[in-house]
C-alpha cells in the first residue's frame, strides 16, 4: 500500500509540473509577438466594423441607439456568440455582419493555432526529458 501511495505521489508531481508548465507556456504565448499583432488585429478589426455596421444602423434599426450597441453587435458577432438581441435590418448592415463572421472565424483560427503551438512546444519538452 505504501508503494501504492509513493508511486500516486510521484505521478501527482509530474502531473502537476505538467499543469503548471502548460500554465506557464499559456501565459508566455500572451507575449509572443504574433499573439500582440493578432490581438491588436481583432481589437482594430472589431473597432473598424462597429463603424460601418453603426453607418449602415444607426436611424434604421431601433436596437442601435449608440456606437456602443454597435460595438457590442460587433463583439458578439466575431466572437461566435450571436446573442440576438441585435440583428441587422439592412441589406448593408448584413453584409458587415457577414464580414464580420468571416473575420472572426479567421482570428480565433489563428489565435487556436499560436496556443496549440505553446502547448505542443511544452509537450515536446516533457517528451524530450
Amino acid at each position: 500500500m505504501q508503494i501504492f501511495n509513493f508511486l500516486r505521489g510521484q505521478m501527482l508531481k509530474k502531473h502537476h509540473k505538467l499543469m503548471w508548465d502548460f500554465t506557464s507556456a499559456f501565459i508566455r504565448s500572451l507575449r509572443r509577438p504574433v499573439f500582440i499583432y493578432l490581438a491588436t488585429l481583432a481589437f482594430t478589426a472589431q473597432a473598424i466594423f462597429a463603424a460601418f455596421f453603426y453607418l449602415a444602423e444607426a436611424g434604421k434599426n431601433e436596437r442601435v441607439a449608440s456606437f456602443f450597441d454597435s460595438f457590442y453587435f460587433t463583439v458578439t458577432v466575431m466572437t461566435g456568440v450571436g446573442l440576438g438581441d441585435i440583428a441587422p435590418v439592412t441589406g448593408p448592415g448584413r453584409f458587415v455582419a457577414m464580414m464580420m463572421m468571416l473575420a472572426g472565424t479567421a482570428i480565433f483560427v489563428a489565435f487556436t493555432g499560436v496556443l496549440a503551438a505553446s502547448i505542443l512546444d511544452v509537450e515536446n519538452e516533457h517528451l524530450d526529458k
